[in-house]
């Protein structure tokens, strides 16, 4: 009886070993493709030796450390499972480069349960003839981005189309062409640019990434480029911890721009706890704003937010023609402070084709906008069905500026703060907020940053952030509308029992 325990023990253990896969070891260095690649002495050398590997559940590609891989690294129906996933990595010391000069650095078509972490991938330039992406998944499930950095790449730093549960997190994507980050539905038909088809990719979690100097593609001329994060034809997905910076600057068109951070044509997603700041379009570009919750998106949220210094508005309500019904969306607890001051002109931002399905309902409550280019919302001709806008701050600057602009009549604005910068200067009274019967016209007494601050933030301490916060003393507090909630302010507090919510995105601080 021990003989044949001590035999299942070691058979349990042999299984064990051969069950976590084999690792396959790429140099450029010391390597040689004659090798069997299975250890760090007796390395691969190229990265197109991957493609003849029969990956197995559990095997990993593990690249050399601070080399440089003057190769693409393609990949074709590789599948992996749940707890014994491929992997492709660096090993040794720093990340593995991989150099793809004019095209993709690394595609994976087809395939599931793959990991890519710890590399860093770099193209020629956008402006040097690259056409490829940093890192490309095509019709992959259960896949896994994470700790990369992507640069120099015409098309985008990530992109993924098709899939479903795809998790990208510390990504440092930059100076790319089209976008940072790109999620999509689509497919071959859409002659290399995204599709607006139905919502086919499911479950998308992007965090802790950041897209900065992303200016636009060249390859592009009938669409815009140079966003920062993009999801298009996404359901449930989730944008978070994210930073988005100084995009969109060189998009090589006129007409529709470039965002910062945005979805279209997607079902319930959440952008929460971002940072969108100083994005550009061309120079006769539309958008560059902060945030977009764009055509066809249903039952999505973006709260917690910070959107600053963009030259468009810098929460975006948009709908285009051919896009899907755009309904059930919700704007909460954001902050916008200096934007529009090219495009909209305005902190929240609403444009509906005319040859557009209506908008639907959406509900924006709690923010704090601060805005001197022109209004707190600006509604542009269009169609608009049920959108309602309570417990807000519009704080306006310079000129003589409207409240609300455009067409605003079949919205339903209750129980928000007005108030002008410029009259208080100039003695003058206070304008009217009539679209607004319960409309509260007072100096909001908030903490605004010194004009000369740009507002350089840690993006996991923006809860933290001192500026925007209402004195003990300002009539902001707890004189806000009760909504079915609670719903937590910018700094993660919930309203104590029995009191009513402040305006703006911060509750006030009680007195003791």
């Amino acid at each position: 009886m021990r003989i044949s325990i001590s035999i299942l023990l070691m058979f349990l253990l042999l299984s064990g070993c051969s069950s976590s896969g084999h690792k396959y070891y790429f140099s450029s260095v010391n390597g040689d493709d004659r090798n069997d690649g299975l250890s760090e002495r007796f390395p691969f050398r190229t990265l197109s030796r991957a493609g003849s590997l029969a990956l197995k559940p559990g095997d990993a590609i593990l690249l050399a450390g601070r080399e440089v891989f003057d190769d693409s690294l393609v990949l074709e129906n590789i599948n992996g499972q749940s707890g014994k996933e491929i992997a492709i990595s660096s090993y040794g010391q720093g990340r593995a480069i991989i150099m793809a000069d004019k095209g993709t650095a690394l595609k994976i078509k087809a395939g599931s349960h793959v990991n890519v972490r710890n590399i860093r991938v770099m193209g020629s330039g956008r402006l040097m003839g690259n056409t490829g992406s940093g890192i490309d998944l095509y019709g992959v499930d259960y896949a896994v981005i994470d700790s990369v950095e992507a640069e120099g790449f015409g098309w985008c730093g990530v992109r993924v189309t098709g899939g479903k549960h795809v998790k990208i997190t510390h990504v440092y994507a930059h100076d790319n062409g089209f976008a940072g980050i790109n999620v999509e539905a689509g497919g071959s038909d859409c002659g290399g640019l995204p599709c607006s088809g139905t919502k086919s990719v499911y479950d998308v979690y992007v965090g802790f990434c950041t897209a900065a100097n992303n200016p636009g593609s060249p390859m592009v001329r009938n669409n815009h480029s140079g966003n920062g994060i993009l999801l298009g034809g996404v359901t449930r997905g989730v944008i978070e911890y994210c930073e988005a910076m100084n995009n969109g600057w060189d998009m090589p068109r006129e007409g529709n721009g470039p965002v910062g951070i945005w979805t279209y044509m997607s079902d319930s997603i959440v952008i929460q706890y971002c940072y969108s700041h100083h994005n550009k379009t061309s120079p006769r570009g539309a958008d560059g704003g902060g945030f977009d919750l764009d055509g066809g998106v249903t039952n999505s949220v973006v709260r917690w937010n910070l959107s600053a210094f963009n030259e468009g508005g810098g929460y975006g309500l948009f709908q285009y023609a051919g896009a899907t019904k755009w309904d059930n969306n919700t704007v909460y607890c954001n902050i916008s402070y200096l934007d529009g001051m090219k495009n909209g002109k305005s902190g929240v931002f609403v444009w509906c084709d005319p040859y557009a399905v209506p908008m639907g309902t959406a509900y924006v409550f709690n923010n704090t906008i601060i805005n001197v280019a022109g209004y707190g919302c600006n509604f542009q001709p269009g169609s608009y069905r049920g959108m309602l806008f309570y417990n807000n701050i519009f704080l306006v600057g310079s000129g003589e500026k409207k409240m609300a602009g455009g067409d605003s009549l079949t919205s339903t604005f209750r129980h928000n703060l007005y108030w002008s910068q410029w009259h208080q200067y100039r003695n003058l009274p206070q304008p009217e907020a009539s679209f607004d019967r319960e409309a509260l016209v007072a100096d909001p007494l908030l903490n605004l940053p010194p004009q000369d601050d740009s507002l350089k933030i840690d993006v996991m301490y923006l809860k933290d952030i001192p500026w925007f916060r209402p004195a003990e003393e300002s009539p902001v507090c707890h004189t806000g509308i009760n909504l079915p909630g609670p719903f937590p302010d910018f700094a993660g507090l919930i309203p104590a029992i029995g009191n009513k919510p402040s305006l703006g995105a911060f509750l006030c601080k009680t007195k003791k």
